[in-house]
């Protein structure tokens, strides 16, 4: 076989990680119970890897705050110093089988959403939504007693009452995307149908279960409380499907994307979790939150995008006229983005009213990418340097990447 007969080849097999997919929450656990190769006294952020000294303001705060949240450091001098010496080492989330919106820190104590494809078993952990505190400590590396008191109550007490029955049925998630997507949602940008689905499925699935009664009361308030709640799970269950597709020979497919507000980067199936990057893109859009300061964005930053990956958020344009609103105005541009998509990428699962009810692309190939120019669309959340949402629009994945990813795939593909 060529080639070019191989990595297509690889590449139809890849995808049907996407296509068949079947997420279910599992399990609630720890950081350091659940990622096993985690090494001791590290904190992961999210984007590709950067020593301490190079990552944007947000990162390292949010990893200094990550030392004293573990009692690693006496105080933020001291939490500096063995950051900056390397006594506290830094590292990135998707470098591991967990993922991380926003500033995406992640240390050992932190409960994860524990996702699991039903299909293949590869499991893939995310922090959930931090309720009243927003962003918090993972999303934006904030850090006080109060929110280091919710993070320790979310893991001992608001999930712990669940975990029996996760563990032992699982909840499925599947259904949820199929459903959510007719409604309008793209699962990157906007979940407003994924979290009422979710809360009508998961009422009867803890009733059926035997969840005590308070523990009930107290998880159906924090999902009723808790915006945007599912899009952790989208993440999750996006990066469980793509864990498999890894290490693929020849396969050209792009497994995992972040920034880190100074780069970005993408990681491809071929060469595992090498990193290809490029300068990280701003977000732009007419969603803004009125009074900022613009000049205070930050480029992208967060892992968010594993979601377009597997052909959710900007690959999904048209199935959501709610975040085309926030573009041009036109859901005829939402649908004309995905159709450009289809470019790049390769086909399946679900299917959206705007297309007719045809199957939308999924599966980026990074060749195609570098080829045509043609780079993917990503939704997502503009972040000031300070820590906070500013708004929300889209941009795309820098086309560098794929330069710099095609380069060593061909030089891998002739060894």
């Amino acid at each position: 076989m060529t080639i070019s007969e191989l990595r297509a080849d690889a590449n139809r097999r890849a995808v049907q990680s996407i296509a068949h997919a079947d997420p279910v929450w599992v399990d609630v656990q720890p950081a350091g119970e659940f990622l096993t190769d985690l090494p001791p006294r590290t904190v992961l952020h999210s984007g590709p890897p950067l020593p301490f000294a190079q990552l944007c303001g947000l990162h390292r705060r949010g990893a200094i705050n990550g030392a004293l949240l573990e009692g690693w450091a006496a105080d933020e001098e001291d939490a500096a110093q063995q950051l900056s010496d390397g006594r506290i080492r830094v590292d990135s989330a998707m470098n591991y089988n967990t993922v991380g919106s926003g500033v995406g820190i992640v240390t050992p104590s932190v409960p994860l959403l524990i996702v699991a494809d039903r299909r293949t078993g590869c499991r893939a952990g995310v922090f959930p939504a931090e309720g009243r505190f927003g962003g918090g400590f993972c999303g934006w590396g904030v850090y006080s007693p109060e929110i280091r008191d919710n993070l320790r109550w979310m893991r001992d007490e608001l999930f712990a009452p669940l975990r029996p029955l996760l563990r032992a049925q699982g909840f499925p998630l599947r259904e949820l995307f199929a459903e959510g997507v007719q409604m309008g949602d793209e699962f990157h940008s906007r979940q407003t149908a994924g979290d009422l689905l979710f809360i009508r499925k998961i009422i009867p699935f803890m009733q059926d279960g035997g969840v005590p009664a308070d523990a009930q009361a107290r998880l159906l308030r924090y999902f009723a409380d808790t915006g945007r709640f599912f899009h952790n799970f989208g993440q999750a269950s996006a990066r469980s499907a793509l864990l498999s597709a890894e290490r693929i020979p020849y396969c050209t497919m792009v497994t995992a994307a972040g920034g880190n507000g100074v780069e970005y980067g993408i990681q491809v199936s071929a060469t595992g979790r090498t990193w290809y990057t490029a300068p990280s893109p701003m977000i732009e859009g007419s969603n803004r939150v009125p009074g900022l300061d613009p000049a205070q964005q930050l480029p992208w930053i967060g892992d968010s995008s594993i979601t377009e990956c597997a052909g959710l958020g900007g690959i999904l344009s048209a199935a959501s006229p709610a975040v085309c609103s926030w573009r041009s105005g036109r859901l005829t541009d939402g649908a004309a983005v995905t159709q450009e998509m289809a470019q790049i990428c390769t086909n399946p699962q679900l299917h959206v009213p705007a297309l007719d009810f045809g199957a939308p692309p999924c599966g980026i190939d990074a060749v195609r990418a570098a080829e045509t120019g043609i780079t993917p669309v990503i939704d997502g959340g503009m972040i000031s340097s300070s820590g906070g949402w500013m708004g929300a629009g889209c941009t795309r994945i820098p086309h560098l990447c794929f330069v710099k990813a095609a380069a060593a795939l061909d030089a891998a593909a002739t060894e």
